[in-house]
């Protein structure tokens, strides 16, 4: 059922109707009298009585109607804005525009300059070199290169989130200088949290964007999500390598091994790693050991002690695009998984069962070409998971048994939001044969108590023709579904075709 269109709130409206006349009032007083004589640090007038949050709606409205000019954009870039996003206006966005924001908009904790092609790189540093209290920062899409990453590292130290998906003039050592500043030989970026890197590998040696990777991973302590097509090849060689065979790092910027050292000489004194804090390669393994790592003698397993386990422990919290068969390493290297993205391989094996992570709360499976993996399947993993999972999607897998839909949403009692596409494989039914009298669901229907389901989507594609005891069962069980979920929005049901 679709959500009713909720009605326009009073300060919605307000800012709709200062949208409207701004051009006619307000930029156009501005754009004939002041615009070009003077850089002012912010414009006396009714936008700085604005919230900062409000301003920043303005913007957007503006941006996304196509109404926004030069002029108007200069009247927004008001000092008292926190959170700035200028990827609605971003053809706007020039040296001269950026300029503005380095003199006027100091306090930002947050800015999104997505898609803004206009800015070179050495004004991106600049700005970026002026605003040490960002937490929040997106350059996807930018000319970002080394020079704005080191300046994000050695002058954005309460940086938490960083986006760089798609700028397309960064190298493997570009992404060294955000964790690492070699003129000063200490760590950048200790609180940072999420780093979105996804298409920015250019043609080239896909060794040396692993080793980047792996770097990152062991020289940002607080870093717990990493977006980028390597990371399942940088998680496997941190688990199964010792580090030297990553690769040696540029001139300037300490080794792997280093690295994990520093990690460990933390980890021991059980405290968060400070804002520029040194690797010192004294500290942690000694000669013997690397990487986390001792072969064994006659042999090519390795052992690890408590400190190899912390020089390569990672804070992970999401994994995307996982393959089925690293998971047991993977899981040892991560154990604080919430949410993962697993692609299961063509056979069943004892891979992702094994893996039991204990904050799991976000769960999706798939098969990347055709369906070859069943829903049935998936039960018995869920037998120790489910109870856990507030968000469970199930994409192309074979759905072959009856009954199994409702097994599934019964080991998994606190779901709040579920999604599936499954390809049915029902029993034949032969050509001639006489329907079977089916019971009716009657008062006995037994509810399927998932208080919390806001979300439920069902797709069935392709597949055999559906059987009537099939199709009677899917039935019943969207009817105990619906019947004991109070708060659900039917996302959609349905057969395409």
């Amino acid at each position: 059922m679709p959500r009713r269109r909720e009605p326009a709130s009073l300060a919605s409206a307000c800012l709709q109707n200062i949208a409207h006349n701004m051009q006619s009032i307000w930029v156009k007083d501005y754009a004939e009298n002041y615009m070009e004589k003077y850089n002012f640090l912010y414009v006396e007038g009714p936008f700085n009585q604005l919230a900062g949050a409000m301003v920043q709606e303005l913007l957007r409205i503006l941006g996304e109607s196509h109404r926004l000019t030069r002029a108007g954009l200069h009247l927004l870039l008001q000092p008292h804005l926190t959170e700035l996003s200028l990827r609605s206006c971003a053809g706007l966005v020039s040296n001269a525009i950026t300029q503005l924001v380095t003199v006027r908009c100091q306090f930002l904790w947050s800015l999104d300059l997505h898609s803004c092609q206009r800015v070179p790189a050495p004004t991106l540093a600049v700005l970026l070199e002026g605003l040490p209290r960002l937490v929040k920062l997106c350059l996807s899409d930018t000319q970002c290169d080394t020079r704005v990453l080191s300046a994000v590292g050695s002058c954005c130290p309460r940086l938490r989130e960083l986006d760089i998906s798609h700028c397309k003039k960064l190298t493997p050592p570009s992404l060294l200088h955000l964790a690492y500043d070699p003129t000063q030989g200490t760590f950048c970026c200790p609180a940072l949290r999420v780093l979105l890197a996804q298409d920015v590998m250019q043609p080239g040696p896909p060794e040396q964007w692993v080793h980047a990777l792996c770097f990152l991973l062991l020289a940002l302590p607080s870093l717990e999500q990493l977006s980028n097509a390597s990371l399942p090849s940088a998680l496997r060689l941190l688990c199964t390598h010792q580090l030297s065979e990553g690769g040696s790092s540029p001139s300037g910027f300490p080794q792997l091994a280093e690295v994990a050292r520093a990690k460990i000489s933390l980890a021991k004194v059980g405290k968060e790693p400070a804002d520029g804090y040194r690797c010192q390669s004294k500290l942690g393994m000694g000669p013997a050991v690397e990487g986390g790592c001792r072969k064994e003698e006659g042999g090519t397993h390795q052992a690890e002690d408590g400190e190899g386990k912390a020089g390569r422990a990672l804070r992970l919290r999401r994994l995307e695009d996982m393959e089925e068969v690293d998971l047991p390493l993977v899981g040892s290297l991560c154990q604080g998984v919430e949410e993962a993205a697993i692609s299961l391989g063509d056979q069943v094996g004892p891979s992702w069962g094994i893996v039991q992570w204990p904050r799991l709360t976000h769960l999706t499976l798939h098969c990347p070409g055709p369906p070859v993996r069943s829903l049935e399947e998936v039960l018995t993993s869920l037998e120790s998971t489910g109870s856990r999972l507030r968000f469970l999607s199930l994409q192309n897998l074979l759905w072959g048994q009856e009954g199994s839909l409702r097994t599934l949403l019964s080991l998994c009692p606190n779901l709040r939001t579920f999604q599936s596409h499954l390809t049915p494989r029902c029993r034949s039914v032969p050509r001639h044969a006489p329907e079977a009298e089916l019971p009716p669901w009657g008062e006995e229907l037994v509810p399927l108590p998932l208080p919390h389901l806001r979300s439920f989507s069902l797709l069935m594609d392709g597949g055999d023709p559906m059987h009537p005891v099939f199709e009677h069962t899917l039935g019943g069980s969207l009817v105990s579904l619906l019947c004991g979920c109070g708060c659900l929005n039917v996302g959609g049901v349905g057969s395409p075709g």
